[in-house]
């Protein structure tokens, strides 16, 4: 899939909201579906398998790959990683490795983060 303008990674936390269709920010994703900028990362994906509770649950979630891209998480962005997550804890935020490795996805890809975590609140705030 080929994304068009800013990429958008899309958190765990809001696609279980858009899928129990009472999202906050379902226009939002709706948008970013549309737009061809809504991408996932391994990371968001293992979170979203892990909570799969039927066969219902198991297409959407297909439906959701299906739509998306994806973004990568190689080397680069395990360092970027371990630097935010060092430096996150330097300012005294123990924010968790998913939240971390989601950021540092991100801005390895210039993505922007759909979330409804204030840990990504925080992290971001320390990314230049």
């Amino acid at each position: 899939m080929e994304s068009q303008g800013m990429k958008v990674l899309i958190d765990s936390s809001c696609w279980i909201d858009f899928l129990r269709d009472g999202a906050v920010k379902q226009h939002r994703i709706t948008d970013a579906i549309r737009n061809q900028s809504a991408v996932l990362c391994p990371v968001i994906w293992v979170e979203l398998s892990s909570g799969l509770k039927g066969k219902r649950e198991r297409q959407a979630l297909a439906n959701i790959k299906e739509v998306c891209g994806w973004l990568d998480i190689d080397n680069r962005t395990w360092n970027m990683a371990a630097d935010l997550r060092r430096l996150a804890r330097q300012k005294g935020l123990n924010c968790p490795l998913a939240d971390v490795l989601v950021v540092a996805c991100a801005k390895r890809h210039g993505a922007e983060v759909l979330h409804r975590d204030k840990h990504f609140d925080a992290l971001l705030k320390l990314i230049p």
